[in-house]
């Protein structure tokens, strides 16, 4: 089976693409359960929360967010970080509900995501293998290293600041979509300017699934 989606005979135009981007809130750092360096045993992380912010070229059609219930631990320093607290996951549905409803939002799209080795590990993990493994997944920060390699920092808060998107509730899900969302566009702008093709923009930005 396929790893990315078939295109078009022809490298694409730029805003022929179709996009799904993508950010997720976690309880932790990685979907597998691992040893840490102190020697400690680490459960499996979990996601609390989804944002996806879905284009067609240039043009935003719609968006979607949602809160999932988790069934361990949400450590203090993440709700600190991103305002998520545990009474509001209790109300939130589970994972597999969330699922359901992200998944359709999903088929035939490019995934794009500023952090895609992180977003796209949890996607991996908790998304069936038949859905990932048959899309493209695309990285922000890659491509920014690309378009703008003046930006010696690539966060999503610095990338931000060079292009002048204001980002009020970073860290969370919806919210960071739509700042990567629109960096996208501007991203997208450049590479028409530096005159990248499709493929060639896509190829830029591209994370393997086997390298997630």
């Amino acid at each position: 089976m396929t790893q990315q989606p078939l295109l078009e005979s022809g490298s694409p135009a730029l805003r022929e693409l179709r996009f799904a981007v993508l950010d997720l809130e976690t309880t932790g750092g990685s979907p597998k359960a691992r040893w840490g360096k102190d020697g400690r045993f680490l459960q499996p992380s979990e996601i609390t929360e989804v944002g996806l912010v879905r284009l067609s070229g240039l043009v935003v059609e719609d968006r979607f967010s949602s809160l999932a219930s988790i069934q361990g631990f949400l450590p203090e320093e993440i709700q600190r970080l991103t305002g998520i607290s545990l009474p509001m996951l209790a109300g939130a549905p589970p994972w597999e509900q969330v699922a359901l409803k992200l998944a359709p939002k999903l088929e035939g799209r490019i995934w794009v995501a500023h952090h895609a080795p992180y977003d796209g590990s949890f996607l991996k993990a908790w998304l069936p293998e038949g859905v990932w493994r048959r899309h493209r997944l695309i990285c922000t920060r890659l491509l920014a290293k690309k378009l703008i390699p003046e930006l010696p920092r690539r966060s999503l808060a610095d990338l931000c600041d060079f292009l002048g998107i204001t980002n009020t509730r970073a860290h969370r899900a919806l919210q960071d979509a739509e700042a990567t969302a629109e960096a996208l566009q501007h991203l997208i702008r450049r590479a028409e300017e530096q005159g990248l093709d499709g493929e060639a923009f896509l190829a830029a930005g591209d994370v393997p699934w086997s390298k997630v």
